[in-house]
């Protein structure tokens, strides 16, 4: 049966790494475009966004910039390689949001809602008619704070490990239960949870 918390979604966040991308292990980080790896199936999960009308945006911690030189640009690289792999399977993002700063200097770092609420103003959404999809409590967080739904996507290979946080590396945030206690919805993979999405039916473009 169709998740009634689903209906009428306008707006999609997603998280980057362990939910559209392979993670990488912990204390470690998506820093080149090489490193960048898609999950199956989340290309074609957001190419469906995108033919149903529903606005798909990152929301994405890298905390790493905070402390690497010449951080922007690698990051800069890393993400246009994320569109580009994307564009491939005919997916696009409508928007993308990183924080880059440390934990605890800023607003914008999940489980923080900064970024969605940047998001909401300049793009005129409707934050209770959008939904949060991520692996970690903070991602979860983040949603629930701006009264968002949100989806939790199980850890499962390239994806962490419980412990594992929204960072692409760091800790920030668990998985697993501690999550689970955040979600609105626990599914396996970004492409079941926008199965989801869509079948409790979304608004008409």
């Amino acid at each position: 049966m169709p998740d009634a918390r689903l209906r009428g979604i306008q707006t999609v966040f997603l998280d980057r790494d362990g939910t559209i991308n392979v993670k990488q292990p912990e204390g470690e980080y998506v820093t080149s475009p090489a490193e960048l790896v898609l999950l199956p199936g989340a290309a074609r999960a957001v190419a469906r966004l995108n033919a149903a009308g529903v606005r798909t945006i990152l929301v994405t911690n890298q905390s790493w910039l905070s402390r690497t030189a010449g951080g922007a640009t690698r990051y800069a690289a890393v993400h246009e390689r994320l569109i580009q792999l994307l564009a491939a399977e005919g997916a696009k993002l409508d928007a993308a949001y990183h924080c880059p700063h440390a934990r605890d200097t800023c607003d914008c770092r999940k489980p923080r809602p900064g970024m969605l609420r940047r998001a909401a103003e300049e793009h005129q959404i409707e934050l209770d008619k959008s939904v949060i999809i991520g692996d970690s409590a903070s991602d979860l967080m983040a949603g629930r704070a701006v009264g968002a739904s949100t989806i939790l996507i199980r850890p499962g290979p390239g994806r962490g490990t419980d412990g594992g946080g929204t960072d692409g590396g760091g800790t920030d945030g668990g998985t697993g239960e501690a999550a689970a206690a955040h979600a609105d919805t626990v599914a396996n993979d970004l492409d079941s949870a926008v199965r989801l999405i869509l079948q409790a039916g979304t608004p008409v473009s």
